[in-house]
């Protein structure tokens, strides 16, 4: 992957992107303690209770 292509790929990730800053160790944590594979998984978690 090119420099320009890697920037282009990072500027159409940060789109998505969610700061959580200090919870992120309690993410984790929630994240192995439930099985689930993906952050995609632990947010539809979240989202669902």
């Amino acid at each position: 992957m090119s420099a320009e292509q890697k920037k282009a790929y990072d500027k159409a990730r940060s789109r998505t992107r969610v700061n959580i800053g200090s919870a992120f160790q309690r993410w984790r944590e929630l994240k192995e303690r439930e099985g689930l594979r993906s952050d995609t998984e632990v947010a539809l978690f979240l989202l669902d209770r």
